[in-house]
């Protein structure tokens, strides 16, 4: 099987620079790195200390070595339960009502990002400018090209960039890969994913609850907007943003990118050559919703092989999994939980396959946000750098874009930019 090579950050950036640097990327001088000592504390903050933001804040408050002391958020309600939260571990907290203030946190050494996704982009990379390490949730970008430019500050200021696709932390998965790589399946040609989900009627997904009383004055809309399009204040799109095209690549950025970025992981690949991405509201059409409920998509890639995609929220029997098909044996990561083996029928395989059924356990959240300290303390390389953060993002929003223009699209390797 072949597998794709992975390019470091140098080489990633010999590719780009010229396009890079025509998108007018805003660079520094390349701060000075605070080495930290290995009984040392990391200080953090959290930018976005909404449902996801409070949810890491849980697990950062675990790992050992690190303290929370910075929380920041444009809306007033999020803002005082982070810093409350905070406060259960930490009495040196300060909070913020914007992320550039709380940048200019001389304390901080590392940043957790946990706000919508078309806000990404500028919140790495200001970051990065500030001279602090970076925690980002997927997707990395909302649209490809912003990946770029995450890349080129991160290798100009020397930060450590882990993004939030768990799965790279996750045991299974790295059996997984050792299996597949090792060939012990035999060739893969394509790779099966899915992700299904359903809830009652009264409780449309990515609805999340919307604070009672909130109003315009409560958000800095503006801010929240950022590069989006002008509308006026509108609740269900601040705190639903997912059901939005303007904030959000739908399912395509918040359940795909997971698992096209496990895909990789498991087959050594970066950026398919091919894309074809469809998607339609059937269920939850209410209050403007634009992104879609059903989503599926096709990703050809130059090692000879295909990711078939598919993901609903109408029904949830077979929960979500990605299934790696090969000659010889199948491998299936079901849930997130379990690693099986099967093996193709001796009439047709080449080689013995060995059956199994492994079951993980623990918390990949915590797992994956515990290698981020560590490597801001090491500076070693984290389980998912801002590389592999732009391939997987890059790949998602290629489907979206398939989406919007009813046609494949493709990939060049050489410039590492989308062909339309």
């Amino acid at each position: 099987m072949g597998k794709g090579k992975s390019i470091n950050r140098r080489e990633f950036i010999g590719k780009t620079s010229k396009a890079a640097l025509g998108a007018g990327i805003a660079l520094m001088a390349a701060p000075s790195i605070n080495v930290l000592g290995a009984n040392e504390k990391i200080l953090a903050g959290i930018v976005g200390a909404g449902g996801r933001g409070r949810f890491l804040m849980d697990r950062i408050m675990k790992v050992p070595g690190v303290e929370l002391v910075a929380v920041a958020d444009i809306y007033e309600g999020w803002l005082q339960r982070g810093v409350t939260k905070a406060q259960e571990k930490s009495s040196e907290v300060k909070g913020y009502n914007h992320h550039k203030k709380l940048l200019e946190d001389n304390r901080l050494d590392a940043v957790v990002i946990a706000t919508p996704e078309h806000a990404h982009s500028h919140h790495v990379i200001d970051a990065c400018n500030a001279g602090k390490d970076v925690y980002c949730e997927k997707p990395m970008v909302h649209r490809w090209h912003e990946g770029r430019e995450i890349v080129k500050v991160a290798e100009l200021n020397k930060r450590i960039v882990q993004v939030g696709t768990q799965r790279r932390s996750q045991d299974i998965y790295k059996q997984a890969r050792e299996i597949v790589q090792a060939g012990k399946i035999g060739k893969v040609t394509q790779v099966r994913a899915f992700w299904f989900r359903n809830s009652s009627d009264d409780k449309p997904q990515w609805r999340y609850t919307i604070p009672e009383g909130v109003t315009e004055k409560d958000v800095n809309w503006k801010e929240f907007l950022g590069d989006a399009p002008y509308v006026p204040w509108d609740p269900h799109r601040y705190f639903q943003w997912r059901c939005y095209w303007d904030y959000s690549n739908g399912p395509a950025g918040d359940l795909m990118v997971h698992q096209i970025d496990a895909i990789n992981m498991v087959m050594g690949t970066t950026v398919p050559e091919a894309a074809l991405g469809t998607g339609a509201i059937y269920r939850w059409n209410d209050a403007g919703r634009t992104t879609p409920d059903t989503w599926s998509a096709v990703l050809e890639y130059r090692e000879g092989f295909a990711i078939n995609y598919s993901c609903m929220f109408s029904n949830e029997h077979y929960g979500h999994a990605e299934q790696f098909l090969g000659t010889d044996g199948t491998v299936e990561l079901k849930d997130e939980r379990e690693l099986l083996v099967y093996a193709e029928s001796e009439k047709v395989r080449k080689q013995a396959v060995g059956e199994i059924q492994v079951q993980t356990q623990g918390d990949q959240n915590y797992e994956h946000l515990a290698n981020f300290f560590e490597c801001v303390r090491t500076r070693n390389k984290p389980n998912c750098d801002e590389i592999q953060g732009f391939y997987a993002s890059a790949a998602a929003d290629m489907t979206v874009q398939s989406h919007f223009l009813g046609k494949k699209v493709r990939w060049d390797a050489t410039r590492l930019e989308v062909i339309i």
